[in-house]
């Protein structure tokens, strides 16, 4: 598959407007979202995986077939992706940096019922994108396939990854026509201190989710990206590379009013492990 993209920065005190254009135009209500993402780091050669060792019933024949190509074709950092809910978050109150747990669509209950072994997976694999070649749109390959719930660091393992790093993605998603709008931002855990009492850095996935309101934005100024996104099945079909290109073409003449949707720096997407 191939995924075609443009993106926009969204300041933080224009983020409620925004959302109101976009239900305007997609005639739908916003799809909060909520996501743990996972970053791995490939360590072996590409030949050395063999992903149906570490995979269990739950894994299907195609995803696989998507998983096998997708750990063999190189290094890369890769993502693990899972949904999560407000509710899994827990509530004990902190004294520094409170997000807008109502804007966010978050629901902190007495105590997190967030259940790690249950959680969900997916791999997504995303190649940096093209070079030279529809230059005013970010244009990669993408695959993704199933994984096993819960412990996911021990086929990771397996297959030739080790944990890096993870966060939470937080924002609303809108369908048009066959574009995915996505307007969110990254949010950090906790920065745990120096002192000797104090907690580590984990090396691998939590397994019990913090305050919500303990999370801190990346981007400091609190400013949202708006991401535009096509998937094309076949890549090598050029008239729908051309058609899904104007599409997004015509978003962008959508919303320019609003913001500036362009092409990412190429670079800046490069996932390749080194």
């Amino acid at each position: 598959m191939h995924e075609l993209l443009l993106f926009a920065s969204v300041p933080s005190h224009q983020h409620h407007e925004l959302l109101q254009q976009l239900a305007g135009l997609t005639a739908m209500q916003p799809r909060h979202r909520l996501e743990r993402r996972l970053i791995f780091k490939a360590y072996r050669k590409p030949g050395l995986v063999n992903a149906r060792g570490g995979t269990s019933r739950e894994m299907q024949g195609a995803d696989l077939v998507r998983l096998n190509k997708m750990l063999n074709g190189g290094m890369y950092y890769t993502q693990v992706v899972g949904p999560i809910s407000g509710a899994d978050f827990g509530s004990k109150p902190s004294s520094s940096g409170d997000l807008d747990a109502t804007m966010s669509g978050t629901d902190e209950t007495a105590g997190s019922s967030y259940d790690y072994d249950s959680q969900p997976w997916k791999l997504e694999f995303r190649d940096i994108p093209e070079a030279g070649t529809r230059s005013t749109i970010t244009a990669r390959l993408t695959a993704s396939a199933t994984l096993p719930k819960g412990d996911i660091v021990t086929p990771m393992s397996a297959w030739g990854y080790s944990f890096v790093t993870e966060y939470v993605v937080e924002g609303d998603a809108f369908i048009h026509n066959d574009i995915v709008i996505f307007l969110h931002r990254v949010l950090q855990y906790p920065v745990h201190g120096h002192e000797p009492h104090e907690p580590h850095e984990p090396h691998e996935p939590r397994r019990q989710m913090p305050s919500f309101r303990d999370l801190s934005p990346l981007e400091r100024t609190g400013s949202y990206i708006l991401q535009a996104a096509i998937t094309v099945q076949d890549g090598s079909n050029q008239e729908l590379m051309r058609t899904a290109s104007q599409h997004l073409f015509g978003l962008r003449e959508q919303l320019k009013t609003a913001v500036r949707l362009e092409h990412a720096d190429r670079l800046s997407l490069d996932t390749r492990a080194k």
